[in-house]
């Protein structure tokens, strides 16, 4: 017995349209070809794997037995042949997406690995950055999404998350030695410690008191170091600091007023297409349309 892979896909075609006719006019044959297909693969077996219900094709029972084994191996096969024309042309294989550091890892590599799992063949090219602004990775960057607190106006922009940035110390840092509320006359006599943009022509820093003394840094990461080392206080995302938090290695600044920031998250798009494409399963999977969440 030697089937071939086009007749299982012809026969797969006629059950899910129905009929011989609309097969022929989705996979752009003749209706005598489809037919013959059919017949050629029913000989080998000897038995009918179609019945007429009416004017639809539907599989008998060893029809469904048979289709359902073959299905897993059409489906392998197109996602072999997909990635081989990708491969070959490299056209649309790629997404360029830039994310700011805020943006939660955990998040960003669920959503790429459910979009390696939907599409296989796609390619995404990543650029992690502190940040960073949305004009400037379409252009200098050539960016196809951006998750970015500076979006861009002329680009379609979601609202995707918003951050909770909180003002700590380290617990044993002077300005939690008092018993009283914290003046902001009170943080100016301490360093704070600020995160900057280092790319880019226009610089960026996170909000301060012009007239604050201040060490910058230009990571996250950093950021939280220099706050633990007893050197600094500054304002860092809580999510991030919530396990020394609760060790009470850092201790939140006891502010009336600005203790804590938020800081929204946007999804830039450079373009995107009017039918669902991998870019807007991307998007979706970041988070658009499903209104702004919150940490």
């Amino acid at each position: 017995m030697n089937t071939t892979l086009d007749q299982w896909e012809v026969l797969q075609a006629v059950v899910q349209l129905g009929s011989f006719a609309a097969a022929a006019d989705r996979m752009n044959r003749s209706q005598s070809t489809i037919s013959y297909a059919i017949s050629r693969l029913q000989d080998q077996f000897e038995t009918p794997l179609l019945k007429m219900k009416g004017r639809r094709a539907q599989l008998t029972e060893t029809g469904k037995a048979l289709l359902t084994e073959v299905e897993p191996l059409l489906t392998g096969f197109r996602t072999l042949e997909e990635r081989a024309s990708s491969l070959g042309s490299r056209a649309g294989t790629e997404i360029r997406l830039s994310i700011d550091s805020l943006f939660p890892e955990e998040r960003l590599f669920a959503a790429l690995g459910e979009l390696a799992r939907v599409h296989p063949h796609v390619y995404p090219k990543l650029r992690h950055g502190t940040l960073l602004a949305a004009a400037e990775e379409f252009s200098a960057y050539r960016a196809d999404l951006c998750v970015t607190a500076f979006p861009a106006r002329d680009h379609l922009t979601q609202s995707l998350l918003d951050i909770r940035m909180c003002g700590v110390a380290r617990a044993d840092h002077p300005l939690h030695g008092g018993s009283e509320p914290l003046a902001q006359a009170d943080l100016r006599h301490h360093l704070a410690v600020v995160i900057e943009a280092t790319s880019g022509p226009n610089p960026r820093q996170q909000p301060h008191n012009p007239s604050q003394r201040f060490v910058t840094v230009n990571t996250i990461e950093a950021a939280i170091e220099a706050v633990r080392s007893g050197l600094c206080f500054g304002w860092l995302p809580e999510y991030r600091i919530e396990p020394l938090l609760v060790s009470g290695e850092l201790q939140r600044l006891r502010l009336p007023a600005g203790a804590e920031r938020q800081v929204r998250l946007f999804l830039a798009s450079k373009e995107m297409g009017s039918t669902r494409d991998e870019r807007s399963d991307l998007a979706s999977l970041l988070g658009a349309n499903r209104g702004v969440d919150s940490l």
